[in-house]
């Protein structure tokens, strides 16, 4: 072939690779559009659960009222020095000593609700106390000064231990304790109060119930619970 039958050659620039599409970039886009909007509905959903089970939950601390953490508190507020004793309630004095002048036990039990309440330990002794193990649990052996009416465990039985013979009542007991009794309340717990007496129904206001020896004396409010019988240790 001879070179002049070859013209120039033209010179072609190459073709020029298009740039792709993206795709990569929008594929992660929507990835995460995707991921946020599914969080917020989730988040949405756990809201409107979490409200709908709190509005449908009825209140029930103003209904069932206890009387354990005020009942100790109230025991366990009392101080007393040689420079300020504390004062007498109804008539009954808090003294150094237990006198067993007049000695009986009486049991009381507390239902709210149906529910049974716990009877503090040291109603009626002043702090500070000194507290041992026993049958009966935890057992205050001494304190500042005891009234006449006063309890040294928790499991519902109340001491009667005065220098003088005289008529004590529940309302003696509840106002030594700092609670209050009435036919319609029982501490914080406000309703009609069904009383039993030795397994008996007694209609009177329970704070003018007499305590005698060996009485088992039970308080319902809120619901009816059978009374039961509680037996008093041997020898007490």
């Amino acid at each position: 072939m001879l070179r002049s039958n070859i013209g120039e050659v033209e010179k072609i620039e190459p073709v020029r690779k298009m740039q792709g599409f993206p795709t990569g970039f929008v594929l992660i886009g929507l990835f995460v559009i995707i991921v946020a909007v599914a969080a917020v509905l989730l988040l949405t959903a756990n809201r409107s659960s979490q409200a709908q089970s709190t509005s449908a939950s009825p209140v029930t601390s103003a209904a069932r009222a206890t009387l354990t953490p005020v009942s100790i508190g109230a025991a366990s507020s009392r101080r007393a020095s040689a420079a300020t004793p504390l004062p007498d309630v109804n008539g009954i004095s808090c003294d150094a000593l237990e006198s067993t002048i007049f000695h009986i036990h009486v049991h009381l039990a507390i239902f709210v609700d149906g529910q049974e309440q716990m009877l503090p330990l040291g109603v009626g002794i002043g702090q500070p106390w000194q507290v041992e193990d026993s049958a009966e649990g935890p057992f205050v052996t001494d304190g500042s000064c005891f009234y006449w009416i006063h309890t040294h465990t928790e499991d519902g039985v109340v001491h009667i231990e005065s220098p003088v013979r005289r008529r004590f009542t529940l309302g003696d007991f509840f106002a030594i304790w700092q609670v209050p009794l009435s036919a319609t309340q029982v501490g914080p717990a406000q309703g009609q109060v069904i009383t039993y007496v030795n397994g008996s129904r007694d209609d009177r206001n329970p704070a003018d119930i007499p305590l005698l020896s060996h009485e088992r004396i039970q308080l319902n409010i809120g619901a009816d619970v059978p009374p039961y019988v509680f037996d008093f240790p041997p020898g007490d």
